[in-house]
């Protein structure tokens, strides 16, 4: 299964990676989170096997905190490359989009990137609080 959300600022893609890696670690594959300036992307890819009711609960949990996420062209060719197993980084080149985070779900890889752009902003955006 795969869901796609958006989140309106990196604090609340944070609480939300770090909640479904403490409750649902041993059914996340892969966790991608993209900063697309305005609000954050995340593409979590879970176990096929698991069940119906408990794919509701996921998506019931994210749909409390998100706002499901249908991909632009870029976007997609983006995750493509991705899932072809190609370096994050020149994903990112490839397709001029700030790809956070690609493997585990690691809630401080947001806060790290939050910090190094509004560090080089000099001041901090909505969508990085």
């Amino acid at each position: 299964m795969v869901f796609l959300y958006c989140f309106g600022n990196a604090s609340l893609a944070q609480r939300v990676l770090a909640s479904l890696r403490q409750a649902w670690r041993s059914h996340l594959h892969c966790v991608t989170v993209i900063f697309l300036n305005d609000f954050w992307l995340v593409r979590f890819i879970i176990d096929p096997a698991l069940d119906l009711e408990a794919g509701k609960d996921w998506q019931a949990f994210l749909n409390e905190n998100g706002i499901p996420y249908v991909p632009t062209p870029p976007v997609s060719r983006a995750f493509d490359d991705l899932d072809l197993s190609m370096v994050p980084v020149i994903v990112m080149k490839r397709h001029n989009i700030a790809i956070v985070s690609h493997g585990l779900a690691n809630p401080l890889e947001v806060r790290h990137f939050q910090e190094n752009v509004v560090a080089g902003l000099g001041y901090r955006p909505p969508s990085l609080v």
